[in-house]
């Protein structure tokens, strides 16, 4: 099955007067590196990014994917996926979903015309995968999977 397509990533967080504007381009870049900013403007920076990649891979090396397949599964909308990360982990390379941690979230809206597909990609496993030395059981195709979200 070829990879779904994503169209453009939009991203967007508050930037409080005490955070340097660098730092917080970094949290941001730590999960997207080819975000390309805008001028802040009204305390908003906004950006926008096409790879998914370092995403996906921070989903499967902190060993997130189950928990945040349902999380961004219950963001499809028609032509999006919309969701939040926490500002302060992403900064230290990790991804939490948003928290409404003190210094606010970064918004990510995932515009692709297949929202499903991206998500079952983003959060795939493998029969090689292990946790805890035991195998992780493949992702189940979506149809099945929404039928039966807590298997």
């Amino acid at each position: 099955m070829p990879k779904p397509i994503v169209d453009q990533i939009d991203l967007e967080t508050e930037v409080h007067p005490t955070e340097p504007v660098e730092k917080v381009q970094k949290a941001i870049s730590n999960i997207f590196p080819d975000a390309v900013f805008e001028e802040v403007q009204d305390g908003l920076l906004r950006g926008t990014a096409k790879s998914l990649d370092k995403f996906k891979e921070r989903l499967a090396s902190q060993a997130i994917r189950n928990a945040s397949r349902r999380l961004l599964l219950r963001g499809i909308r028609p032509g999006h996926i919309y969701f939040s990360l926490a500002k302060q982990p992403a900064f230290v390379n990790r991804v939490n979903f948003g928290e409404d941690g003190p210094l606010g979230d970064i918004i990510v809206i995932v515009r692709t015309d297949d929202p499903e597909g991206v998500v079952m990609d983003l959060t795939q496993t493998h029969e090689h995968d292990h946790h805890e030395g035991r195998p992780i059981k493949p992702a189940p195709p979506l149809d099945e999977y929404l039928a039966n979200p807590g298997d």
